[in-house]
């Protein structure tokens, strides 16, 4: 079962945002798994935001070689980020990644619903 550990959804976010996160950071797994590299947020349309059943307002694009391309990580599932290291660890395991088949384009950002947010270089 999926938990996260912040208890508001916005805190992940708030959290790379406010420390200065950037784009081609390393992103690793709670098991150590390196995922990828980020590369950008995406933002669900707030009035389709559904938490139960899995439509995450925010999510976290990863550029990941295991995977063959990006993947969609809600960013409730952030654990934290090392600005000095340049990481970002997730709440979750790889078999968790792997399970919840976030390497799917979100169906909002495929019909082109979705708010592209930048990272800085």
């Amino acid at each position: 079962m999926l938990r996260r550990k912040h208890p508001h959804m916005e805190e992940s976010i708030d959290l790379l945002r406010a420390n200065g996160l950037k784009r081609f950071s390393e992103v690793f797994t709670a098991d150590g798994e390196r995922l990828g590299v980020t590369l950008r947020f995406i933002h669900r349309p707030v009035e389709d935001v559904n938490v139960e059943q899995k439509l995450y307002r925010s999510y976290l694009v990863v550029q990941s070689l295991p995977h063959g391309g990006p993947v969609y990580v809600p960013t409730v599932f952030v654990e934290g980020h090392d600005p000095a290291k340049g990481r970002v660890t997730l709440a979750v395991d790889m078999n968790t990644v792997m399970n919840e088949v976030w390497n799917r384009e979100p169906d909002f950002a495929a019909r082109g619903q979705a708010v592209p947010e930048e990272l800085p270089a």
